[in-house]
């Protein structure tokens, strides 16, 4: 899989980051400040028991695995037959090691390149579709003030009233 986005992906993301940030919409709000809200969204993994299922952290697993899963196998089997020539290590030693090596490739480099610009490309155009939902909304709502009242229900009022007024 390449590491680059075509349209197809970007309408895909789309819908799926609008879910998540539904999702998340009243912890964020609910924040004290921006600082406060950044915090809750990177630390979401320990707080929110459906972080796994989100359709955009499954989609962003899988495209990290397609990319850089080939890099983190072979650097752990440099490391791990490294290891059995004698070169002793343990466990933690060992995904320091891979963890540095695969930020360091170029396959990393160019994935989060990649990510960034199609991310950039997919809030922007979520930010539009919320600024055109809420120039229409406020246009609905200026109709609603200006428009008259429809005449059959001021009839029926008025008629209503003068036989009352009748009686």
């Amino acid at each position: 899989m390449m590491s680059h986005f075509s349209i197809e992906d970007e309408a895909l993301l789309q819908p799926m980051l609008r879910q998540l940030l539904q999702s998340v919409k009243e912890k964020i709000t609910g924040a004290p400040s921006v600082e406060c809200a950044e915090e809750i969204l990177l630390h979401l993994e320990e707080t929110d028991e459906n972080f796994h299922n989100y359709e955009f952290v499954k989609y962003l697993r899988e495209y990290i695995s397609n990319i850089l899963g080939s890099v983190i196998e072979e650097e752990t089997e440099k490391c791990t037959s490294a290891q059995n020539q004698g070169e002793g290590s343990n466990y933690d030693t060992l995904v320091q090691h891979v963890t540095k090596k695969t930020r360091e490739s170029k396959e990393y480099r160019e994935m989060m390149h990649s990510l960034k610009n199609v991310m950039m490309v997919v809030v922007e155009s979520l930010i539009n579709k919320f600024e055109e939902d809420q120039m229409r909304y406020k246009e609905m709502q200026r109709k609603v003030k200006t428009e008259p009242p429809n005449s059959y229900y001021a009839d029926n009022c008025s008629d209503s009233d003068s036989s009352f007024n009748q009686r």
